[in-house]
């Protein structure tokens, strides 16, 4: 009985351990197409092999529609987009096209300053949530650029890089 029992622990096992291997692979699977989603507001490396060294082909935006060619497996997918062929990682597919913060017709951008009322830094995050990685931490009166919004935050370009400040540290 002891050996039935651990027969079937080691079964219970793997079996645990192949379903999230399952689940990334279903995804994909039995989608036509999808859309590229970059939280972080940075562009998707469409490349040549399903490797994160692989030569990169080119950079595909956020909401950009891709045709799934083949689910080439372990977090990578053959896919089609603009007339090339390449491989992305599964991670940053959505079946539901993603909302572009920047491309909002209503929304101008303005040059502003980092505005510090207790005097520390501010950070710049690469998602809107304050859970996020940070990018930078910048000094009040920093000149960034405002380029959109997502509810209480500014989307923001400084020194090359784009994140999300939170509303409340920005002064026009």
């Amino acid at each position: 009985m002891k050996k039935v029992m651990g027969i079937v622990m080691v079964l219970m096992m793997v079996v645990g351990l192949m379903v999230p291997v399952f689940a990334s692979a279903e995804s994909v699977s039995g989608h036509a197409s999808m859309y590229v989603y970059c939280a972080n507001g940075r562009r998707l490396n469409l490349r040549e092999a399903p490797l994160p060294n692989a030569k990169l082909i080119t950079r595909l935006d956020n909401g950009s529609k891709v045709s799934i060619l083949e689910d080439s497996g372990y977090g990578w997918a053959m896919v089609s987009c603009n007339g090339k062929e390449g491989f992305v990682k599964t991670e940053f597919l959505r079946s539901k096209k993603p909302t572009v913060v920047a491309s909002s017709s209503n929304f101008k951008p303005f040059s502003a300053k980092v505005y510090s009322p207790n005097g520390k830094k501010c950070n710049m995050r690469v998602r809107a949530d304050v859970k996020a990685d940070r990018i930078a931490q910048l000094e009040g009166y920093t000149s960034i650029e405002v380029i959109g919004q997502v509810g209480n935050w500014y989307k923001i370009r400084w020194a090359n890089a784009t994140g999300y400040m939170m509303k409340k540290f920005v002064r026009s």
